[in-house]
């Protein structure tokens, strides 16, 4: 009986543990499925330890974490800017005056010529016996502020010394041209004499400058028929002298021309003296607010319709 009741509750005691064993086994079967299958924030299923390490950080993957930025790629931050390329960011502003040629349709303008208003009064400023750079760049310092050319008679023999000077005005549009190569009385000298110190002086200028005088001036405007025969080039003097040499005033030279210069006048200077660069400080101001156009001797020449020719005398171009 005891043996019967002993074999009774071993069986009983095995009973229930097998019917315990399935819950608990459903217990870890769970908690092992709930571990495959935990979702992030992102409902991506992980693994219990890459999910807690994962949930620690806001750190992105740098693929991702690129696309999370504000950070455009150049290309792209270039295309989402206010910054225009050069084209389109000139297309909406006033672009400035074109070519003044262009503007007013006066095709091929010769070398050396700008283009100007015929309609309108025209003066030609000249300044004999330099190049001097200490009063010449000051006469075309004034002449480039209010737009306005002249014309420098140069003695070739101080074009060396002054090469920089003689180079500005070439490439500034100022009119280079011959008074000789030593500023002799040519009243004095024979054919062959002139025709060297007019070539010695158009060789100099061109060898500083790169261009060739086309007009001169005789010194002191001395002449008679074997001068004029000679030079080969036209000669230009003037109807307006300012006499700035003798009297070195400036107040004397600006009232020489002030009131008394008209349309086509050629107006004689010289580039040696410091009174005669105040009297164009003065001067060029002055005038172009009478509406006079300051302007070189072959644009006077050009837009009066003269032809200058070798041997011929001219005192104003009308």
């Amino acid at each position: 009986m005891k043996k019967r009741l002993k074999t009774m509750l071993v069986a009983g005691f095995m009973a229930g543990l097998m019917m315990i064993q399935p819950v608990y086994g459903a217990e870890v079967t769970s908690a092992a499925v709930k571990q495959v299958i935990r979702m992030d924030a992102q409902g991506v299923g992980h693994p219990d330890n890459a999910q807690e390490n994962s949930s620690d950080v806001n750190a992105l993957a740098p693929a991702e974490q690129a696309a999370d930025t504000n950070v455009l790629p150049p290309a792209e931050q270039a295309a989402d800017t206010n910054v225009l390329p050069p084209a389109e960011q000139t297309a909406g502003v006033p672009l400035p005056p074109a070519d003044t040629a262009a503007a007013q349709n006066v095709p091929n303008l010769p070398a050396g010529i700008r283009a100007l208003d015929p309609t309108k009064p025209m003066i030609a400023l000249t300044y004999d016996d330099g190049p001097f750079a200490a009063v010449g760049n000051r006469i075309m310092d004034v002449m480039n502020l209010y737009g306005g050319k002249c014309t420098f008679f140069m003695v070739g023999n101080r074009v060396p010394s002054y090469a920089t000077e003689v180079q500005r005005m070439a490439r500034e549009g100022f009119e280079v041209a011959n008074h000789t190569q030593d500023h002799p009385n040519l009243k004095k000298l024979g054919a062959a004499q002139i025709q060297a110190q007019v070539n010695a002086c158009n060789d100099v200028i061109q060898a500083v400058s790169g261009v060739r005088p086309t007009v001169m001036r005789l010194p002191g405007g001395n002449k008679n028929n074997t001068v004029l025969a000679s030079t080969g080039m036209p000669i230009i003097l003037w109807n307006i002298d300012t006499n700035d040499w003798k009297t070195k005033s400036a107040q004397a030279t600006v009232n020489a021309v002030l009131g008394k210069v008209k349309d086509g006048d050629i107006v004689l200077m010289h580039e040696l003296y410091s009174s005669t660069a105040a009297a164009t400080e003065t001067l060029v101001p002055a005038l172009v607010s009478q509406g006079f156009q300051l302007v070189t001797v072959s644009e006077l020449a050009f837009y009066k319709g003269k032809t200058l020719t070798a041997g011929q005398v001219y005192y104003s171009i009308r």
